[in-house]
């Protein structure tokens, strides 16, 4: 439905304002109905999706080393959670967590992971929140070590000191040949001045790293210790543990410990693969309203793989910087990973991919691991110029529905223009450089591009959507 002045029904959704004269053409759609936008890679291809066994469990085996008996199978990355653990007595980033033992990788795939610790048993998601945990990385044949932590606002770290330096590998890389590793890894909530620190322990060498300022603060809650899969596309490794030590208690493996499992022995379909998006009209109301939205998951795409890119989006009359537009509507993310992000808004036909593409204006949703991902403004140029807010409200990975307005007053900053996004009345406010605004846009779309920028996926959910689609007198 195309409106020249504001109506009634769309005031319930935020005003809208496009010219200093407070008229425009909008655009409001609640997706009562698919709107047939236009799309392209939202659909994964039939080949897609991938069988997968998860068979981790008991075994009475001694790959690990020592006696026989021992926890180990093959565990395969997937956005399917998969778990081999023990329930425990409730921890938080406020309790002394300790664990030991020994592991060996025997096979391991390209792309593949597994994660020993202490987690959530309702926790999803890559950089899992309420988890604290070491995590063996997988390539084709090798593997190496990380130990990372997720709060329960889905704020994350890792990383370490290694003789004096940050390492952004924890550990160097070992062969999956079977070699037995001795491990240590321990959680000491008063060190680093207070922050929380942790320290790991491998073959003998000590790496630590302090929790980000914060995130101690900010909080996790763990009823599960074990093994657990990477929570995000990928491969398969082949990994055995035995003689673990949790909080100085001992499990030797020496019978069947009677662990919880949760999918650890099954074999299924694998569709949510990366590269390929799954965004489109659904009968869902996950963002809130009545049955009706666009949404789905969104991978961040690598720069050398462009053809890649998810675009979803609607025809509108040809707008600029030298317009005044706005956007509102209803958004909620189910799942989001870190390293994750999309855009949403105003983008032209012939320059929809880029990090932010040329001829962007709009909201960017996406941000550091230490931080979750924060609702923002973003714009591109014409001559492939860009900017991006710092900051913004965050929004998180937790089903809730949320309010969000986009406005671009051309007028504002002594003219060169101000971006300003809101999502529950929190705000966010870009100022347009005056190269920026000199680079101007042109656009002739309003819909949801991905973010070229390798990475991981997100879902998010749009609904009662309504944006300045041209100026009056274009109608």
């Amino acid at each position: 439905m195309t409106l020249g002045r504001l109506a009634a029904p769309f005031v319930l959704m935020g005003a809208l304002l496009c010219s200093p004269q407070g008229e425009c053409a909008v655009t409001c759609e609640s997706f009562g109905n698919d709107p047939g936008w236009e799309a392209v890679n939202n659909i994964p291809p039939e080949d897609a999706c991938q069988e997968k066994t998860q068979d981790f469990r008991y075994r009475d085996t001694s790959r690990a080393g020592g006696k026989p008996g021992e926890i180990g199978g093959w565990l395969y990355r997937s956005l399917t959670p998969s778990y081999y653990a023990a329930p425990i007595e409730k921890k938080t980033l406020e309790d002394t967590l300790k664990a030991s033992g020994r592991f060996a990788v025997t096979q391991s795939q390209a792309g593949s992971g597994v994660l020993i610790g202490w987690f959530n048993s309702a926790s999803r998601g890559w950089r899992t929140p309420n988890s604290l945990a070491v995590r063996i990385d997988g390539e084709d044949g090798k593997f190496r070590v990380f130990f990372e932590y997720g709060t329960r606002n889905w704020q994350t770290g890792d990383g370490t000191t290694f003789e004096g330096r940050y390492q952004t590998t924890t550990t160097p890389m070992h062969p999956a040949d079977g070699t037995p590793h001795q491990w240590s890894f321990e959680y000491h909530p008063d060190g680093a001045g207070g922050q929380g620190e942790m320290t790991f322990t491998l073959d003998g060498t000590v790496f630590r790293a302090a929790l980000a300022e914060g995130h101690k603060e900010d909080g996790a809650l763990f009823d599960r210790f074990g093994v657990f899969n990477q929570q995000i596309s990928g491969n398969g490794m082949e990994i055995y543990f035995d003689d673990l030590s949790i909080d100085c208690g001992k499990l030797p493996f020496d019978q069947e410990p009677g662990w919880e499992g949760l999918n650890n022995e099954v074999t299924f379909l694998d569709c949510a693969v990366r590269p390929y998006h799954d965004f489109g009209y659904r009968r869902s109301a996950r963002a809130g309203g009545e049955p009706g939205e666009i949404g789905g998951i969104v991978w961040r795409i690598e720069s050398m793989l462009p053809q890649n890119s998810l675009i979803f989006g609607t025809p509108v009359s040809p707008l600029t910087f030298d317009d005044k537009v706005k956007a509102s509507g209803k958004v909620a993310m189910t799942l989001g990973s870190a390293d994750s992000g999309l855009l949403i808004g105003w983008y032209n036909s012939h320059t929809p991919i880029g990090a932010p593409p040329m001829n962007f204006l709009g909201i960017f949703i996406e941000g550091p691991s230490r931080i979750g991902h924060y609702f923002r403004p973003a714009l591109g140029t014409s001559d492939n110029g860009a900017q991006v807010g710092g900051s913004g409200p965050v929004i998180r990975a937790d089903g809730a529905s949320h309010a969000w307005t986009f406005e671009y007053d051309p007028a504002a900053n002594d003219g060169k223009g101000r971006a300003t996004a809101t999502l529950d009345g929190a705000s966010a406010v870009l100022d347009v450089s005056e190269a920026a605004r000199k680079g101007n846009a042109a656009f002739d779309r309003f819909g949801v591009l991905s973010w070229l920028r390798g990475g991981h996926c997100a879902e998010l959910f749009f609904d009662d959507l309504a944006f300045t689609s041209g100026t009056e007198s274009q109608r």
